[in-house]
Formats: C-alpha cells, sequence, structure tokens
C-alpha cells in the first residue's frame, strides 16, 4: 500500500496535531512578559477596566499550567474546525484531512510567542470567522451564519488589536458570498456589537465610553509600521518566507486551475486568498507584535492543500515531512 500523505485520513491527521499541541505546551514558556509590554495596546490606567487581551495574560501569568491546557485544547479544536471545513466544501476534489496537521504545523513553526494564550485565542476566532462565512455561502437568507461570523470578527481585534484591517473580511464575504444589503446589516450590526459592549462596560466601571477607541486611534497612529517584523528574529524569518512562498505556489495553481472546483469551493479558497492578503496590513501597522503573525496559520493551512494534492505523491510527502520537521525543530528552539 502506497503512503498518499496528501490523501492523509483522519486518524494519523488528528494524532499529528495532537502530538505538535502536546510538544508546543510542553515547551512553552509559561511566564508571559509584563502587561505592559506584551499588550499590543496597553491600557496604562487611560480606561476603567482592563482589555479583554490584558485579562488573557493575567490569567496566563497567575495561572501558567491552566492557560497551557487551555492553550492546548484550542489548538485541537482550531485545527479540526479547520480541517472540517475542507471536507464538507470539498475544497480540494478529493478527501484529506490535511488541514488539520497543517494548523499545527504552521501555528508551532510561526511561533506562538510569550502571549500564549491570546494568540491561540484569536487563531480560534479567527478560524470561527471563517467557519461561519463559509456557511453564508447558499442559496436563501444566511442571517445566522452572518451575524455568527462577523461577531467573532468583532471579538477579534479586543483580543488582537493588530488584527482590526482583518474586518475588512465582512465586505469580502458579501461580495464573494453573494449576500443581500439585509444580510449585511446584521453582520455589520455582530461587528460592531463586541466593541460597543466593551466601550458600554467600560462607560459603567466610571471611564468615558469613547475612551477605548480614543485609545486605539492614538496607538495605530504613532509609532512605526514596520516595528513587528523587524522585532522578528531570524529564525522567525525563515519559516515565514517558506510558508509565505509555498503560498504563492499554492495560488498559482489554484488560479490556474480555480475551475475544476465548483462555486462554493471556489468562493472559499478566493476568500482565504483575500484573509491571506489582509494578514499583511495585520503586521504592518504600529500595534503588531511579533507573536500576531501566527493568524497567517488558519489561511494556509486550507490553501497549501490545494498545491499538495496536485503535485506528485512523493513531492508532496517530502515537502510535508520537510514542514513538519521544521515545526518540531521551531518548538525544541523556543
Amino acid at each position: 500500500m502506497k503512503l498518499n500523505i496528501a490523501r492523509q485520513p483522519l486518524v494519523p491527521a488528528f494524532l499529528t496535531l495532537v502530538a505538535l499541541t502536546v510538544l508546543a505546551m510542553w515547551k512553552a514558556a509559561p511566564e508571559s512578559m509584563s502587561l505592559q509590554e506584551s499588550a499590543d495596546i496597553p491600557t496604562r490606567g487611560i480606561l476603567a477596566i482592563a482589555s479583554p487581551e490584558e485579562l488573557l495574560g493575567a490569567f496566563q501569568s497567575s495561572y501558567p499550567i491552566w492557560a497551557k491546557w487551555i492553550a492546548g485544547l484550542l489548538m485541537l479544536y482550531t485545527g479540526t474546525c479547520l480541517g472540517r471545513i475542507s471536507l464538507r466544501y470539498n475544497l480540494y476534489a478529493a478527501g484529506t484531512c490535511l488541514a488539520i496537521p497543517l494548523f499545527g504545523i504552521l501555528g508551532t513553526s510561526l511561533g506562538l510567542g510569550n502571549s500564549l494564550l491570546v494568540s491561540l485565542v484569536a487563531m480560534t476566532l479567527l478560524a470561527l470567522a471563517v467557519k461561519n462565512y463559509a456557511r453564508a455561502f447558499r442559496n436563501g437568507y444566511a442571517f445566522d451564519a452572518m451575524f455568527r461570523a462577523s461577531l467573532y470578527l468583532g471579538i477579534l481585534p479586543l483580543v488582537r488589536p493588530a488584527s482590526l484591517p482583518l474586518i475588512l473580511l465582512l465586505p469580502l464575504s458579501v461580495l464573494l458570498f453573494h449576500r443581500t444589503l439585509r444580510e449585511t446589516v446584521v453582520a455589520l450590526a455582530g461587528l460592531l456589537l463586541p466593541l460597543l459592549a466593551f466601550c458600554y462596560i467600560n462607560w459603567g466601571a466610571g471611564g468615558d465610553f469613547l475612551a477605548p477607541l480614543t485609545l486605539a486611534a492614538n496607538a495605530f497612529t504613532s509609532g512605526s509600521p514596520l516595528e513587528a517584523i523587524r522585532a522578528i528574529p531570524l529564525p522567525g524569518l525563515i519559516p515565514l518566507a517558506v510558508i509565505l512562498l509555498i503560498n504563492l505556489t499554492a495560488i498559482l495553481f489554484f488560479l490556474a486551475d480555480s475551475y475544476s472546483a465548483g462555486n462554493r469551493p471556489r468562493a472559499i479558497l478566493f476568500f482565504q486568498i483575500g484573509l491571506l492578503l489582509l494578514i499583511i496590513p495585520t503586521l504592518l501597522n504600529p500595534v503588531a507584535k511579533p507573536a500576531a503573525v501566527n493568524l497567517l496559520a488558519v489561511p494556509s493551512a486550507l490553501l497549501f492543500p490545494f498545491l499538495f494534492v496536485r503535485i506528485h505523491r512523493i513531492a508532496a510527502s517530502i515537502l510535508y515531512l520537510l514542514l513538519l520537521a521544521g515545526s518540531i525543530f521551531m518548538i525544541l528552539l523556543q
């Protein structure tokens, strides 16, 4: 029996993700930096309450073991969620669970950073947004799917403020998935709800209602947009460059053969390309930190298999094993 990595079944795919998760959580340093240093936008006493990002950092600092367990479970859930998307919508015209281990490989290769819990929560929110936007491509109304996806997308900047450019996924989903004006209004309500709720809670605690917005505006308009890229050490730039190169190759393969897929798989994969492009302003803004680069694992885990199933079996196996070995090396290097 010939082993075909590109058409990997569920059991070995999930076991690979489990092994990488256990290794990553074992090697992860439980101690995070001080909240003022690790947060994308430190509140510095300006807000009456701590931001969700700071609350997650405080929880990790106070309960490092629990933080590792929660982060590990989120990693398993997110990888399984992405694998289910690829299977449910038959994205590659071939049955494969390759997206499951690829998420673990890419997430650990890019590094989870000191803010372990923030990184995993952010990736999970992004994956859930992708999952629900994909559900919105259907006949008839998709109010529930659009609202849920936009709600997750609206929570994401509160957890990882550098991800604010990703809110453009909402208009992208409306265009690609042919949603109506009424569905767009519902989606916009879901997007704004988390931010307005945070402003209201801050106001109720004695702060200014617009203080979170003012703080974010000041943070995004000051500082260097290249700070995050400059702060990534050389060992972290190598896997980033490799992943971007493979993504580019996968996109070229997809564009050359896009009409071999159905309407829904094609729209979902174009959505992943749009998400991949929006990662660029996510990394190139003044509030970004090097750990924000791991958001790249979500669209990459769904784009890579398109390349794997279309190249020769031996080449796919070699590339997969090299990525897996690189992931293990990056984990042990922490």
